[in-house]
């Protein structure tokens, strides 16, 4: 007979499992959003391009998503492959929201600036690499954030709305403490996807780690 542990433990899932494989999914990114801390971006039509700094991982396009979502404004993904999504030319409106911006080849990232800052446009975008030279040549002004690694605290808030959203009360989930975090902070080196990754796998452990459940199927 299979014994279903997560069920047992009163969960659907493991609260760490990764809801899709698209980070620009915009319900995955409300889910795994964590507060920074950064202020919010300037309103619509402020000839402006925010732009948000980090590696793979470090939460820019949960961050773009969550703006997005309080002020609304279409988004747009540069994609990895195939190499002609790349060509894309974003929109240009009051407000656009796009990620993944470096990805752009620079003729086509150019004429987006330039047509942006056309119409007083505000450009909230996450990047690998500083693309300030270019949006001040075409005339926005530019506001950077830069996210760096997690520290403690940003992993407890990460873990703590997680474990909220599956609302797991259960021993499997309140069981990770500090030291569990501690450790799992040295060995993401404060990256809240692989962080995210660790945490999946410990969640797991602690489920496997129970007695026998009563819930069986």
């Amino acid at each position: 007979m299979i014994v279903d542990r997560y069920r047992a433990a009163g969960l659907r899932t493991n609260p760490f499992t990764i809801e899709a494989a698209d980070p620009a999914d915009p319900d995955r990114a409300a889910a795994v959003f964590v507060d920074r801390g950064l202020p919010e971006p300037p309103p619509p039509g402020s000839t402006t391009l925010v732009q948000l700094i980090g590696d793979k991982g470090a939460g820019k396009s949960t961050h773009v998503r969550h703006w997005q979502r309080r002020v609304e404004g279409p988004y747009h993904y540069v994609p990895r492959v195939p190499i002609r999504g790349r060509f894309v030319r974003p929109p240009v409106g009051p407000i656009v929201y796009a990620d993944e911006i470096d990805r752009l080849p620079a003729h086509v990232r150019r004429s987006w600036f330039r047509a942006s800052a056309a119409v007083s446009s505000t450009i909230v975008a996450g990047t690998h690499r500083d693309l300030s030279g270019s949006a001040r040549r075409a005339g926005l002004r530019v506001v950077t954030h830069h996210l760096g690694p997690a520290d403690h605290a940003t992993l407890r808030r990460f873990v703590d709305a997680r474990l909220d959203v599956a609302r797991c009360s259960h021993t499997a989930c309140t069981s990770i403490g500090d030291h569990e975090l501690a450790e799992i902070l040295l060995e993401s080196a404060g990256n809240l996807r692989t962080a995210e990754g660790l945490l999946h796998a410990l969640v797991a452990d602690h489920v496997h780690a129970l007695d026998e459940p009563a819930v069986r199927r």
